[in-house]
């Protein structure tokens, strides 16, 4: 399940209802790129790897690109960006899609705790994924809601 369609990364299997350990390639969301380790991408696992699957989940439209299936990616994009709403309304509805893009997700356990930060041009939103690694913190921006 990587968020790269054409890669399948070998997997190991955990006592985790049989899942194999989630893994994706180490990304550095600053310089929006692959990280590297001696000149050569490299793997991560567990809540860090699912960390990089959200952040391209909830950025990638549902729907446009052939290369997933309808299942993935989130509908904030086509649904919320430019449109004028109330500020709870806005809230609401980016709790319930980044909801639906996320659980998805056969690690995902849970989502919980949305704050959101509702500034000039982007809503930050932080969340609480319970994943079966435990729970991490998700900070995400989304650009264009308001």
């Amino acid at each position: 399940m990587s968020v790269f369609p054409f890669i399948n990364p070998d997997v190991k299997t955990t006592a985790y209802a049989n899942l194999p350990m989630f893994r994706e390639y180490a990304y550095d969301f600053d310089g929006q790129k692959l990280l590297l380790k001696d000149g050569k991408t490299y793997l991560v696992e567990g809540n860090e790897a699912l960390r990089i699957w959200i952040f391209f989940a909830l950025a990638t439209a549902r729907y446009r690109y052939v290369a997933y299936d309808a299942a993935y990616g989130s509908e904030i994009e086509d649904q919320l960006v430019g449109q004028s709403m109330d500020d709870e309304i806005i809230q609401s509805e980016l709790e319930r899609y980044i909801t639906e893009a996320l659980m998805v997700n056969p690690y995902i356990e849970e989502l919980s705790d949305f704050t959101f930060k509702l500034l000039r041009d982007r809503v930050q939103v932080s969340f609480t994924c319970t994943s079966v690694y435990g729970p991490t913190v998700i900070h995400y921006d989304i650009k264009g809601v308001i």
